[in-house]
């Protein structure tokens, strides 16, 4: 199974093709977040816009020109970014979690960012957490097997047909899409399940779970509902990390992925 993918407008204008906001980062972290950004754009989001701490800002900012960099006073996510409201009207999607670290002060203010946040979003990395209380009625877990346990409060079985069905079971409970990554990716809404093959051992690289959030982010900035945004997530973050492989083999880094992502949309688009 391939995604399936809307046409764009070629009479859209800037803005109308999603606009993601990715809050990330810390003195630890700096790249995260640029990597998720970058790979909503490379995903076909007209606009990214970063939320990040002033003490990594002009780093971030610099590491690409086609990044929009707002701001807060800090080294980490310790309090309510002022600029948030601003943002949130601004955006349609928002990517948590990548690079904020597991700071108590920082899980707080990531459990009020998600509590009011009204619009899509993704949840990843140090955002996932047990009880959560989403605003949202679209919300995409992306959790590894170990944030899986930590999510659920159980081991991600070994058996494909077990591990669709533990999916599931979260899902249902959560209210939520959860994508389970692994050798085999498993999204599901509580309904419909799906599996992902693509991908390949060399994305055990860090960061290419930050580019699957960004690719996510921006399919929900663009209307997807939530299963198919994941779905379609994991399959050209995974389709994406195979040619990097044919490349560069276990040398690949998430920023080959991210030059890959245009070629497998165009390789969809053209066999839609």
């Amino acid at each position: 199974m391939k995604p399936k993918l809307k046409p764009r407008d070629p009479n859209s204008y800037k803005g109308q093709n999603g606009k993601v906001l990715v809050i990330g980062g810390s003195k630890r972290y700096f790249g995260s977040p640029a990597l998720v950004a970058m790979s909503s754009l490379r995903a076909g989001a007209d606009l990214a816009y970063l939320c990040v701490p002033e003490y990594i800002a002009p780093a971030v900012a610099t590491s690409a020109p086609d990044l929009i960099v707002w701001a807060y006073p800090g080294e980490y996510l310790a309090k309510l970014p002022e600029d948030l409201p601003e943002l949130a009207r601004r955006c349609d999607a928002l990517a948590i979690g990548n690079g904020l670290t597991k700071d108590p002060r920082v899980l707080k203010v990531i459990r009020e960012i998600v509590a009011s946040w009204k619009k899509p979003v993704v949840i990843d990395a140090d955002a996932i957490m047990p009880g959560l209380g989403h605003a949202s009625s679209k919300v995409v877990y992306t959790p590894h097997v170990v944030e899986f346990q930590r999510l659920s409060g159980e081991k991600a079985a070994a058996n494909l047909a077990a591990r669709k069905e533990q999916v599931r079971a979260l899902a249902q409970k959560l209210g939520a899409t959860v994508l389970l990554k692994g050798k085999t990716d498993i999204a599901s809404d509580g309904k419909t399940t799906l599996a992902n093959t693509t991908g390949n051992a060399g994305m055990t690289a860090g960061g290419t779970g930050d580019t699957l959030a960004g690719i996510c982010a921006t399919f929900l900035a663009q209307g997807y509902p939530p299963i198919e945004a994941a779905f379609n997530a994991a399959y050209i973050n995974g389709a994406a990390g195979d040619l990097a492989f044919r490349k560069y083999g276990y040398s690949l880094i998430a920023s080959d992925l991210i030059s890959e992502i245009p070629n497998v949309l165009k390789q969809l688009r053209k066999n839609r």
